[in-house]
């Protein structure tokens, strides 16, 4: 759906300044600005001494607060961008730009146009799998186990990948090629903030997710879950085949299942008018088919904003698992690292509400340096296999490896 952009909180001639020649808000991006793009608006916003942020859970009065410390600081009308941890009990990670620009997305189908800027893609100096693959087939195997007790029905379990560079991250090329991969997805790049207030951030969160959670537009609201994935083939005739594949699996179909009705059952706690569709439909990235709900509805109470619901709705059973509680904790004593972010969710409000969350996925951790972590899920359910889930995983972090080398 085609979004009308508001203009941008500084002057009409900066932000025509921070266009590229071919159209992005890319130029001179660095660790500490903040971009995020949907499938009709990108954002960018540049790190400076009279910008708010907080380090703190992302609750009402955090949010109100910063806002209101934005217009103490004469930002007019500030748009705040954030990260909130897959443990939305931890500190999340907010501000807000004082220089800020929007515009539509550009043509990134001409030839060369992400590759045209920098010093070409880095090189891989050195990956390390946490934990190694047949480790992550043991988790699958061990929530295997758990499926066959009933005590769940669904976890999705995660794998990192730690990668070394040769060289610094070019984002100016990078967010497009990003963009490019996942035309109808959620580009980003938003700082992680240490401490808040001053403090220099300590990372980047950097990926391309497929996955909207919610987008606030007025009392209206739009949703579309994500659940049961098959990866791409080069091949036509291959790669419909496994289209068409998804659509009848058993397996994907109840996996997917799982996370609508729970998607649904919250909505409706908070929607008077809501459209759900009878069943999924796929729709694909470059490298995966997924099966995709949209949701449509309208709010009961209009001063619900984007955050607040999409903290009502997260963490879904997409990127957690059925019943919800039960798998949180599994994952918490199966993955032998701490998620953080990814999963989480990323995305940008207004002060009236107004906003889109998307899910933190097909993404990475940049240390602002030369190193990052790579990140990918997959929804285990009974019936699954381990071999398939680490391929699955494998494939989700094709997207970002290909962007970067």
């Amino acid at each position: 759906m085609a979004r009308k952009a508001r203009a941008p909180a500084e002057s009409a001639s900066d932000a025509r300044t921070s266009h590229s020649a071919d159209g992005w808000l890319v130029d001179g991006f660095a660790v500490g600005d903040f971009f995020f793009a949907s499938p009709t608006l990108q954002q960018r916003g540049w790190r400076a001494p009279d910008m708010v942020s907080a380090y703190q859970p992302a609750d009402r009065d955090v949010v109100a607060s910063l806002f209101a410390r934005a217009r103490e600081h004469g930002i007019g009308d500030p748009v705040m961008f954030g990260l909130i941890p897959f443990d939305a009990a931890q500190a999340a990670s907010l501000a807000i730009p004082s220089r800020y620009a929007c515009a539509g997305i550009p043509d990134y189908s001409k030839p060369g146009a992400a590759e045209t800027r920098g010093a070409g893609r880095p090189g891989i100096l050195s990956r390390e799998p946490v934990p190694a693959p047949e480790a992550y087939g043991d988790m699958v195997r061990k929530a295997l186990v758990l499926f066959d007790r009933g005590e769940v029905k669904k976890i999705v379990l995660s794998r990192a990948m730690d990668v070394v560079l040769d060289r610094l991250l070019d984002y100016a090329r990078l967010l497009p090629d990003l963009l490019a991969r996942n035309a109808h997805g959620y580009t980003f790049a938003i700082p992680v903030w240490g401490q808040g207030g001053d403090a220099a951030p300590t990372g980047v969160m950097v990926g391309a997710s497929p996955e909207l959670l919610v987008r606030r537009e007025g009392d209206r609201i739009h949703v579309n879950p994500l659940a049961g994935s098959i990866g791409r083939h080069a091949d036509p005739d291959t790669d419909r085949v496994r289209r068409e594949g998804l659509a009848r699996s058993e397996k994907d179909l109840r996996e997917h299942g799982y996370v609508v009705s729970d998607i649904v059952r919250i909505l409706r706690a908070n929607c008077d008018e809501l459209d759900v569709p009878d069943g999924p439909s796929v729709i694909g990235t470059d490298t995966l088919w997924h099966l995709s709900t949209y949701i449509t509805g309208r709010l009961r109470d209009p001063s619900m904003t984007a955050l607040d619901l999409s903290r009502a709705l997260h963490p879904t059973p997409a990127i957690c698992g059925h019943p919800t509680q039960l798998a949180f904790g599994h994952i918490k004593d199966l993955e032998p690292f701490e998620r953080g972010y990814f999963a989480g969710l990323v995305g940008w409000q207004r002060a009236d509400g107004d906003g889109e969350w998307a899910l933190a996925l097909r993404c990475a951790l940049h240390d602002g340096d030369r190193a990052l972590r790579l990140y990918a899920g997959a929804g285990t359910v009974a019936g699954s296999d381990p071999d398939s889930e680490i391929k699955e995983t494998a494939t989700k972090m094709e997207t970002f490896m290909r962007a970067i080398s």
